[in-house]
């Protein structure tokens, strides 16, 4: 099986699975720290608590001072990254409550932390963490954060695909760099998207808040460039970016329920991605055959 067609399985699993994870709330306002997918669920869960809920890189708290009455939450799948152990450690150090937040329960991030929340997912056998368990990252951060999410996985799961379905035929892989745009949690999907560009199609691909774009990056853009907008009612916005002559998708992903808009966009990112690999026929992860990058990387990432 190659590498995509295991992402595929991964996508279409994980449904059977998302119902089964149920945890007690932890605390109202968590301080999650992680990276990468990790990053961005935290950030979700930040801006569905109405920033109750804090979310950092691990480079943002090295250093820092601790807050005594905040619970620190550590998202890693592996539980091995070099930097979120590290900051576990000084969290540790300073006497404050550390949760690891994991799929490996005997990891050395779990083996620092004060309290380990499994994520309840089988994973399966992919080069990256997979869909599914960024969804339970996401799904277990929420509940630990006392947000109840309801078993519409699989109604969410169909809007998604239905949604990428329609857009698919007029999209196109950019070739040049890739300005993906959202405010709030579309933001925080626009990162995630970015960060799939990457690993599927070695793409430059570039997350910013919609408004924000506008202050300044907006002045980097050059013909050959594309806009991605995850739109929430933001059709006004993308009709007058659409007059710079740039190649623009804009996907409206507004629902009046905020969990219904965000689990849908999740699959609806994820499907599409899929969907894009299968029209230009990509069969490997791009990522996966740049072995010095790769190497470079996990080496940066995991090297003690």
């Amino acid at each position: 099986m190659n590498s995509i067609e295991s992402l595929k399985l991964d996508f279409n699993s994980q449904i059977s699975q998302l119902g089964n994870i149920n945890n007690k709330k932890i605390c109202d306002d968590c301080i999650y720290i992680g990276s990468g997918d990790s990053y961005v669920a935290g950030l979700i869960v930040e801006f569905l608590t109405d920033h109750r809920c804090r979310c950092y890189s691990p480079s943002d708290l090295s250093g820092s001072r601790f807050l005594k009455d905040k619970t620190y939450c550590f998202i890693s799948v592996t539980g091995k990254t070099k930097a979120n152990i590290e900051v576990a450690v000084q969290a540790a150090q300073a006497g404050v409550k550390t949760v690891a937040v994991t799929l490996n329960k005997n990891s050395k991030l779990a083996e620092i932390c004060n309290e380990t929340v499994p994520v309840n997912i089988t994973r399966t056998k992919t080069p990256t963490a997979g869909f599914g368990t960024f969804v339970a990252n996401v799904v277990t951060c929420l509940q630990i954060s006392g947000i109840t999410v309801p078993q519409k996985f699989d109604s969410w799961y169909k809007k998604g695909i239905e949604l990428s379905l329609n857009f698919i035929n007029s999209m196109i892989l950019p070739e040049e760099t890739l300005f993906i745009l959202g405010n709030n949690t579309l933001y925080a999907l626009a990162l995630y998207a970015s960060l799939q560009m990457a690993e599927f199609f070695g793409s430059t691909a570039v997350a910013h808040k919609l408004e924000e774009f506008c202050h300044s990056p907006i002045f980097g853009l050059k013909k050959p460039h594309h806009l991605w907008i995850l739109g929430q009612k933001e059709e006004q916005i993308s009709r007058r970016l659409g007059k710079l002559g740039l190649d623009l998708s804009y996907f409206e992903l507004y629902h009046s329920d905020m969990l219904t808009q965000l689990f849908q966009s999740i699959f609806f990112v994820q499907n599409l991605i899929l969907l894009l690999a299968e029209k230009y026929g990509y069969t490997e992860l791009q990522y996966v055959m740049m072995k010095d990058v790769l190497k470079a990387s996990s080496d940066i990432i995991y090297s003690e």
